[in-house]
């Protein structure tokens, strides 16, 4: 056989080699590269859930800011004003039913036994606002007897009703339905000082736990902390404006770091410095791949960032459970709650109690002339 030539081809090997092997090189540099892409991903993951909740709560915060001085501004003298026109014209109709009646035709039988129960129907709306007004315990004890049994009963009922009637058509007064959810917000709000205490403690127990987790979380803290004191520190900026800024951003990283406030830190690492807010946790990712303490300081990181999370969703939580206290017309899923929904129910019950105290200064109107009052009373039957 003869020999081969150098530049013949070995028809038993490869022309090359498959460009795809990848070489054992190749492989050990694939494993940092793809911790850091999976630490990179929840890293990212965490951030924009972080954003999301501290958006969510200050929209929280900000709603019960408004809330609080809407219901100074506008609920409280609206409901001063219907509780006031509830309390005349309970004494009006008392005067006129028992003390001293209106000239001319006599007020039927059916009709006074009406206009009766109506009339304590509006002593028990006052006393679920007030409920140690004299005049109106001294109003309702000296008439509740003089109902028949059944109308004593629905009285009683309107009295008790420990929930806001749901069905416009229940046969209750308006008066009765509305003092029902004013004694449904009050039993609400006594069972507050109870959830509120078992929520401090849930919040310690976060708190707590949060602690561990900072403790175990330190170094990727200071490591954090360092970037930006290397590179915001004033003393070496010869400008003075751009000293005073770095003052001041030194400042809130102190107070960051003092806190233990990574995702604080974090923040300010991604508004003011050129680099990556995740290159720290990417050069971790890479260390721990070659077996160094950078993978449990890149475990307390994210540990540490989820406690935050954590710690802004039982924030949120705590001011919605406040709402659904303070107004139990609002769903009883928790998840559809919303601010723009509390303001609205805020909204629609200003302007009912605004339409009511309307009605009653009209029905005031009647007691207040004798002309029209027998013919008002009368009506009722």
């Amino acid at each position: 056989m003869p020999p081969m030539s150098p530049d013949c081809p070995n028809p038993a090997l490869p022309a090359t080699l498959p460009a795809d092997d990848p070489s054992p090189a190749q492989e050990a540099g694939a494993v940092p590269a793809r911790r850091a892409s999976e630490a990179q991903q929840r890293h990212d993951r965490l951030m924009r859930e972080i954003e999301q909740l501290r958006e969510r709560l200050q929209q929280w915060q900000q709603c019960e800011s408004r809330y609080h001085e809407r219901v100074a501004r506008e609920l409280q003298p609206e409901l001063k004003r219907w509780c006031e026109r509830l309390r005349e014209l309970a004494l009006r109709m008392e005067g006129a039913l028992f003390l001293d009646p209106p000239p001319g035709k006599p007020i039927g039988r059916a009709a006074r036994l009406k206009a009766g129960q109506w009339m304590l129907s509006l002593a028990a709306a006052v006393l679920a606002e007030r409920p140690d007004d004299a005049e109106m315990l001294a109003l309702r004890a000296r008439h509740q007897d003089d109902l028949p049994a059944e109308d004593a009963e629905d009285e009683q009922a309107a009295e008790e009703a420990a929930a806001p009637a749901e069905d416009a058509d229940d046969g209750l007064e308006p008066w009765e339905r509305e003092a029902a959810r004013r004694r449904a917000q009050a039993e609400a709000s006594r069972q507050a000082a109870k959830q509120g205490r078992k929520a401090q403690a849930e919040r310690e127990r976060r708190e707590r736990h949060g602690g561990r987790t900072a403790s175990a979380g330190a170094a990727s803290l200071r490591e954090v902390y360092r970037r930006l004191a290397s590179r915001l520190h004033p003393d070496r900026e010869p400008d003075e404006a751009e000293r005073a800024r770095k003052t001041a951003l030194m400042q809130q990283a102190n107070q960051a770091y003092a806190a233990g406030d990574l995702l604080a830190l974090l923040e300010l690492q991604r508004l003011h410095l050129p680099e990556p807010v995740a290159a720290p946790v990417v050069a971790a990712a890479a260390a721990a791949a070659a077996g160094g303490d950078e993978e449990a300081r890149l475990r307390d990181l994210i540990a540490l960032l989820g406690a935050q999370r954590e710690r802004l969703q039982a924030e949120i939580d705590e001011m919605v459970r406040r709402f659904a206290v303070l107004r139990p017309d609002l769903p009883a899923r928790a998840d559809t709650i919303t601010p723009q929904l509390v303001e609205t129910l805020l909204g629609t019950e200003i302007r009912e109690l605004r339409a009511r105290a309307t009605a009653l200064e009209r029905d005031l109107g009647y007691c207040r002339d004798p002309a029209s009052l027998g013919a008002w009373l009368r009506a009722f039957a």
